[in-house]
């Protein structure tokens, strides 16, 4: 083959074209396989994530439950429950939990940890004696250990200043929080004093409604049988609803008993449950305007104002649909004089001096009203 004068430029021509093409294929397969590659690995590290996240569980709510429980619950999700420790609580019951960390609701991983305190219960402690120590350093004493103080004059030839006794007394136990009564010297309130009324002609029937089985003193029983030996001293002839045996009245013996008596006056004591502490007394409607319905107001205010005393919760009288008063043909009324469901309420009825004040107070309402009629 000849070569012509361009032949040298055409072959130089052809070999670059050739060899560009060679260069171009290198490049778009390493920049095929890199992207391949990257979105492999992006998929592995989302893929990783979603899996991490998947795997996490929710701490759950344990707060005031038994120990025993927490536990169980904490280890269904899938985590370990460590108790670490205990601290004393009025609020929350022995056993049971008073705080988790981490709290309900936070992610962990499984296997992770949440420690848990648990209550050790109130802490109990015995009431120092303080008779006859001053009564400034009694209270103070008694309040730096979290204990409520209330100081009751009492009749007493000492004018020191000084503690006469203590409710609860010296060695009893008792927890922050409780209160101790001071009976110091003093004279009493002009209306806590007993005046000889004449209640010659009052026939009276008490209809003492037992305490509910979680309440261990029986605080009706125990201020109607005070009741009646007020009434009884007074020249007043008294019979009560109850069977004379250990066990309590039905309901339907009290109403039969009420409906048969021929006293002229009915005294129902009873204890609240819905939490709201305090004296309440209760009269029948006053809807009819009748003698029967008047008296019974009567004798309720008469008996609000006379325990209107220092220390002692007292509500205006209301009406009360009591089925006792209802069947009853006479005067008829219902005092409350405390609840069970509150719990300062329920720490005075083993006192025997709240159940006495609490008898002469509806004794002297009582005589105030007879008088009067």
């Amino acid at each position: 083959m000849s070569c012509g004068k361009y032949s040298v430029p055409v072959a130089i021509l052809a070999s670059m074209k050739s060899a560009s093409r060679r260069r171009r294929l290198v490049p778009k397969t390493t920049v095929a396989a890199a992207v391949v590659i990257t979105l492999l690995i992006a998929s592995a590290a989302t893929a990783a994530v979603f899996v991490g996240h998947s795997r996490l569980v929710e701490v759950p709510d344990v707060g005031s439950i038994a120990w025993e429980d927490a536990e169980k619950a904490i280890a269904e999700v899938g985590l370990t429950a460590h108790q670490a420790g205990t601290r004393v609580s009025v609020e929350v019951p022995v056993g049971h939990v008073i705080s988790q960390d981490p709290a309900a609701g936070v992610n962990l991983k499984p296997g992770q940890t949440v420690r848990v305190v648990v209550s050790a219960g109130p802490q109990t402690f015995v009431v120092p004696d303080f008779i006859g120590d001053p009564i400034d350093i009694a209270t103070h004493s008694l309040e730096a250990l979290g204990l409520t103080v209330v100081a009751v004059p009492m009749a007493s030839d000492t004018t020191d200043a000084v503690v006469l006794a203590m409710y609860p007394g010296p060695g009893s136990s008792v927890s922050p929080g409780d209160e101790v009564r001071l009976s110091v010297p003093g004279e009493s309130s002009a209306s806590d004093i007993l005046l000889p009324y004449d209640l010659s002609g009052l026939t009276v029937l008490i209809d003492p409604l037992p305490s509910p089985a979680d309440v261990s003193a029986d605080a009706p029983m125990e201020i109607a049988r005070r009741l009646q030996a007020l009434l009884e001293a007074a020249g007043a002839r008294v019979n009560t609803t109850t069977t004379g045996t250990t066990a309590p009245a039905s309901p339907a013996t009290r109403i039969e008993a009420a409906r048969a008596s021929s006293a002229s006056l009915l005294i129902g004591i009873d204890l609240g449950g819905t939490g709201d502490p305090g004296i309440k007394v209760g009269h029948l409607p006053q809807e009819d305007g009748s003698a029967r319905a008047e008296s019974s107001a009567l004798y309720a205010t008469s008996i609000t104002r006379a325990a209107n005393l220092p220390g002692l919760i007292v509500s205006e009288p209301a009406v009360t649909n009591d089925p006792v008063l209802a069947a009853f043909p006479g005067t008829g009324i219902r005092v409350v004089v405390g609840d069970s469901a509150a719990d300062t309420d329920r720490a005075r009825f083993t006192d025997p001096a709240w159940a006495d004040q609490v008898a002469r107070a509806i004794y002297r309402g009582i005589g105030t009203a007879f008088t009067a009629q």
